[in-house]
């Protein structure tokens, strides 16, 4: 009896070894984890804000007729903290481009196409407030480093993404991922959809940024044959704070609207687009 009993001690006393070498092995994990999104969480640097990795166009601007200014007042308040200081602007304002396409194309959901702007991977899928259909798609380029959680985001918004692309495909630049969701709003038919570039690392929520400015010269240069430069789609800082948005008072009826998001009035920030050279302002 003695012996069995003394045996049991030794297991019990070898298990608590294990225990404690198993919670040390946690805990060291643990710290190691936590050190690493610190280590990687640090303010956006200078030469990742000057990548530019937009090396595809993601539209077809025979299809397009006008983008929205960056700080525009078209849509609804859309902000993060910038990539260049890690702060929100001050006041409402559009910090994306709309796509307003030309009119034929308006209550479609299956012409107006969308491309992979680089090599990467479909990092995200959010149905918008639409449902399915109506979709929000992050991508995210490809990198030197693909295990540092650092990464630019492209983002569209009210894309019908297609089927075969879930979550975590790999595209390629200029591959078709699908096309602008048109049949939206109280009459189901629209003539814009949206875009935009996020900057994610830990410890922090997504920063914003311009998107023309991570166009490659090569894909600018399809712009500029429209007359459209990066610097005529942004409405300065210092402007925008001296010129408050309109908002309305309540958001619209109906699911896609968030009741929770600041909208401005529906002619707010129709004198801030910026039209294809050669198409007229409606």
């Amino acid at each position: 009896m003695k012996t069995i009993i003394k045996q049991e001690k030794m297991r019990t006393k070898r298990m608590k070894g294990w225990v404690k070498v198993f919670l040390i092995i946690v805990a060291v994990m643990v710290l190691a984890i936590a050190a690493m999104a610190v280590g990687f969480s640090g303010q956006v640097t200078q030469q990742e804000i000057a990548h530019r990795f937009i090396t595809a166009n993601p539209l077809s601007l025979s299809q397009v007729e006008a983008f929205s200014q960056y700080r525009s007042c078209a849509g609804h308040d859309h902000r993060h903290p910038t990539v260049q200081t890690g702060t929100i602007e001050k006041t409402p304002r559009s910090m994306k481009h709309y796509i307003s396409v030309k009119p034929e194309f308006r209550g479609t959901v299956d012409k107006v196409a969308v491309f992979a702007p680089f090599d990467g991977k479909i990092s995200n899928i959010d149905n918008d407030r639409g449902g399915p259909g109506d979709q929000q798609v992050w991508l995210t380029p490809d990198s030197d480093n693909p295990a540092s959680p650092r990464q630019w985001q492209f983002i569209f918004f009210h894309v019908n993404l297609d089927p075969s692309l879930p979550k975590g495909s790999h595209v390629t630049a200029g591959q078709r991922i699908g096309s602008a969701n048109l049949a939206r709003g109280p009459e189901r038919a629209t003539d814009n959809f949206d875009m935009a570039m996020g900057f994610t690392r830990p410890l922090h929520q997504p920063a914003g940024d311009e998107v023309f400015t991570h166009m490659t010269p090569q894909v600018l240069a399809e712009y500029a044959k429209y007359d459209i430069t990066p610097e005529k789609l942004v409405i300065a800082e210092e402007y925008r704070d001296a010129h408050d948005c309109p908002v309305v008072s309540q958001s619209p009826a109906g699911p896609e609207y968030d009741p929770g998001t600041i909208y401005f009035s529906p002619q707010a920030g129709s004198g801030e687009y910026v039209f294809l050279k050669g198409i007229s302002r409606r």
